[in-house]
């Protein structure tokens, strides 16, 4: 268990990391409609480049900060029956759900997603606004979000293992204790 939870672990301080720099996306995306704002009604000079960098710029942000949201567990959930369970059973609705759910999304995706950014890359495929940036930086963030995202729920199916496996540990040990499940040997 303390090589999985190592790998857990440095698989969560990558996407902490890589999520707080990539945070600072926002800032990118706020300067550019900051530009198009002041470009276009102040100076009356509209510029061909400023939609398509928010739109490519917000998507990176957005797709490479999935594996910190789901590290920090900032996405939506309905807790309404979950929080009345036991830890185990916690961990174990998570596990399943990871299995179920996440990993084939993973599996299919983050092959799809670098066969999406290679063909962009190697044809040169390009926007088809006016401006026609290329179009292989946003499908990399898009294979490297994705990627991430696989491995963080990896880390988080490794967490439920090592959850149920400490809760099993906790249950039989106070079985084999009665007094400790009691409060204690009175004095």
């Amino acid at each position: 268990m303390k090589v999985l939870k190592r790998i857990s672990g440095v698989i969560d301080r990558i996407n902490d990391w890589i999520g707080r720099i990539c945070a600072f996306a926002v800032i990118g995306v706020l300067a550019v409609i900051v530009i198009e704002v002041v470009m276009r009604r102040l100076l009356h000079s509209p510029q061909i480049w400023t939609q398509d960098s928010i739109c490519m710029i917000f998507g990176c942000y957005i797709i490479m900060v999935c594996a910190y949201g789901f590290q920090k567990k900032a996405f939506v959930a309905v807790d309404v029956l979950y929080a009345r369970l036991k830890p185990l059973t916690q961990n174990i609705v998570h596990l399943i759900t990871y299995v179920v759910f996440l990993v084939p999304f993973a599996f299919v995706l983050v092959p799809e997603s670098f066969r999406f950014f290679l063909k962009a890359f190697v044809t040169g495929e390009k926007s088809y606004s006016v401006w026609a940036p290329p179009t292989w930086p946003v499908k990399l963030c898009l294979f490297l979000g994705i990627t991430m995202l696989a491995f963080q729920g990896l880390s988080e199916i490794i967490k439920c293992v090592c959850n149920i496996s400490d809760e099993i540990q906790k249950k039989k040990l106070t079985e084999s204790r009665p007094e400790d499940a009691e409060g204690g040997a009175e004095a």
